[in-house]
């Protein structure tokens, strides 16, 4: 028998053939990894781009959600203030009552949050803010229209509200009849009438679109950024990037009386397919990495049967030196 230490062995190194294979198996793997689609687009669904008019507050609905937005606002305005002096105590200042006043009508704060996890909806002849337990939703047109009633009772009179709740410290109940119920004060007589019934003719509002907490995080951060003077950094999502992309004119939201008028639908572009689905995805990038998986393999395997396979030299010399050693 041949001896194992006169074999020789040959010191192989991959050709760059198979280094390109290689390297092309692990970039598709992680491709695989951080491509797959999660959310709405794991179910193979595509949102359709908003009209612009659904991004307008409607003026004409706010007298019917007015004392609703009053007393939610009063509730808010309640909360943020006992947890500031909670929080606080004696070094507590008007003007962080003031802050939280300032921000109770802004949907993208933590103390404007209300307005996102409510929705408008029509019950018989009335139009009431149901609120959406454990959902969020984009700030549509619904929402635009709860802020504008929101801004019409506190915009104006911001200081006074954060002096009632620096030197008062009311009760939920209190601020609400103060807020809502206060005659001396047009802006704070939001409730002193009953809200007119809901017209027959009136269009119904649109549905109640859920978003992404980790989104509303992310803008939300974003936007502090922005306000402590670290500007010049924007986040957009998925459907804003598209937007963008769009070569459509839009003329800026304001207000309308109704966005949700008929229009001509030959105006609008035709849909579009929907969006293949976790499975098609998935299937469409394995197919496209089997072939470098196989490149791959096999290079590994030539590269290997090179490494302990014995030159023709050394086999030759071994063979030799066997048949003498008979």
């Amino acid at each position: 028998p041949i001896a194992p230490h006169r074999v020789a062995r040959r010191t192989g190194t991959m050709n760059p053939r198979s280094i390109r294979s290689l390297f092309t198996f692990l970039l598709i793997s992680v491709i695989l990894l951080v491509g797959l689609p999660t959310g709405a687009d794991a179910a193979g669904k595509k949102k359709k781009k908003k009209d612009p008019l659904e991004l307008r507050a409607v003026k004409s609905d706010v007298k019917y959600i007015r004392c609703q937005v009053c007393q939610e606002v009063a509730k808010v305005l309640s909360r943020e203030a006992s947890t500031l002096r909670d929080a606080k105590g004696a070094k507590l200042k008007e003007s962080d009552v003031l802050e939280k006043v300032e921000k109770v009508c802004d949907p993208e704060a933590v103390e404007g949050e209300w307005l996102i996890t409510h929705d408008l909806q029509e019950k018989g002849s009335e139009l009431k803010m149901v609120l959406m337990k454990d959902q969020y939703g984009a700030c549509g047109s619904e929402c635009k229209t709860m802020q504008r009633a929101c801004e019409k009772i506190v915009a104006d009179r911001d200081t006074d509200v954060a002096e009632i709740l620096f030197t008062g410290s009311p009760q939920r109940a209190a601020l609400v009849q103060h807020m809502c119920h206060n005659d001396d004060e047009e802006g704070f007589g939001a409730c002193l009438k009953k809200a007119p019934p809901l017209p027959k003719t009136r269009p119904k509002g649109p549905a109640f679109d859920p978003v992404d907490k980790k989104d509303l995080d992310m803008q939300r951060m974003m936007k502090n950024m922005k306000d402590m003077g670290m500007g010049g950094m924007s986040m957009y999502n998925r459907d804003d990037m598209e937007d963008m992309m769009d070569d459509e004119d839009t003329e800026d939201p304001s207000l309308t009386d109704n966005p949700y008028k008929n229009y001509d639908q030959s105006i609008y572009d035709a849909p579009e397919p929907p969006a293949p689905g976790v499975a098609e995805k998935v299937a469409d990038a394995v197919r496209g990495a089997g072939s470098a998986i196989r490149g791959g393999i096999d290079a590994a395997m030539s590269w290997g049967k090179g490494l302990f396979a014995p030159s023709k030299e050394s086999a030759a010399k071994a063979e030799t030196e066997s048949l003498g050693e008979l």
